[in-house]
């Protein structure tokens, strides 16, 4: 029987067969050579023996079209996958409580272009802030592509418009902890069983109430996979020369460079920091390009 993976422990996985959730075991050979990360992961689609009523083994992954990937630096740039089978991302920052870092959602635009994933973007905790703040935002990034909603899951401010653009397919929400990623799905979906914690008044960051990656059914007919808060993210199968591509506003200047190898940053002849000087890119932006870029290796062994 085939099923989809909708949540990945260290030893036991919930497969959905046929409208019922099936408790999982793995056959050895799928387990990865790190035994701490199996080959297994939230979205995946797989073939599942059952072996009593209620319990399984997975047999098969079957093809996948997509896959999240972070890179685990203690471990030698080791790949994590977080998810597959994904439609979309939706980058969930906060306005406050954690603060609002716009270097950290060019980052997950940049993964998302790397992966093909259309990317939503969604500033929540908006009943904090004055929304001034981010009009400039609200103005830029909906005009290189990316949708752009304020929600609220205390006054339920942009609930109902969120609650439509996860209506179809499966959504990988990611940000780091505390910006209200479960609050968001429990606004959304009341019933659903998920935990949510407060931001710690002394650190002022996130704390993860989100341990493993989930993904939940929602009664509208869409997924959502909820990501444990990531605080650092690192970059997989990303490197320096590539970077200008996953910066989709550049496209329309890079032909224009003096140079062929131009890398925007220093170069006489650029076209890419003429159209910063000229405000047809977004100054903050470009600088989260430059400060992406020095920290990236030029090739993948390097």
């Amino acid at each position: 029987m085939t099923g989809k993976v909708l949540k990945a422990t260290r030893k036991t996985y919930n497969v959905a067969v046929d409208g019922k959730i099936i408790s999982c075991t793995i056959r050895g050979k799928l387990i990865h050579e790190n035994k701490e990360y199996t080959s297994v992961k939230v979205g995946d689609n797989v073939e599942v023996a059952l072996i009593s009523d209620g319990e399984g083994v997975i047999e098969k992954i079957l093809p996948r079209k997509n896959q999240l990937s972070r890179v685990i630096e203690s471990r030698a740039y080791q790949e994590h996958v977080i998810a597959t089978n994904v439609d979309r991302i939706l980058i969930i920052l906060s306005t406050k409580n954690p603060p609002f870092k716009s270097g950290l959602l060019d980052r997950y635009l940049v993964i998302s272009e790397k992966n093909h994933l259309p990317a939503i973007i969604c500033i929540n905790k908006i009943d904090l802030a004055d929304r001034a703040e981010f009009q400039s935002y609200l103005e830029y990034y909906p005009s290189i592509g990316y949708p752009l909603l304020f929600t609220s899951a205390v006054t339920g401010e942009g609930i109902p418009e969120l609650a439509d653009i996860l209506k179809d397919g499966v959504t990988a929400l990611v940000g780091h902890s505390g910006v209200g990623k479960s609050s968001l799905i429990k606004a959304i979906e009341p019933e659903l069983d998920i935990k949510i914690a407060s931001v710690s008044e002394r650190t002022r960051k996130g704390q993860h109430t989100t341990t493993v990656v989930e993904l939940f059914p929602l009664s509208n007919g869409g997924y959502v996979i909820d990501t444990p808060g990531i605080r650092e993210l690192g970059f997989w199968g990303i490197y320096k020369k590539d970077l200008p591509q996953y910066f989709v506003e550049f496209r329309d200047f890079i032909m224009n460079c003096q140079f062929s190898d131009c890398t925007h940053i220093h170069e006489p002849g650029c076209a890419v920091k003429q159209a910063v000087e000229e405000g047809k890119i977004l100054p903050e932006r470009y600088r989260n390009y430059i400060n992406i870029s020095h920290s990236l290796k030029n090739a993948p062994y390097e």
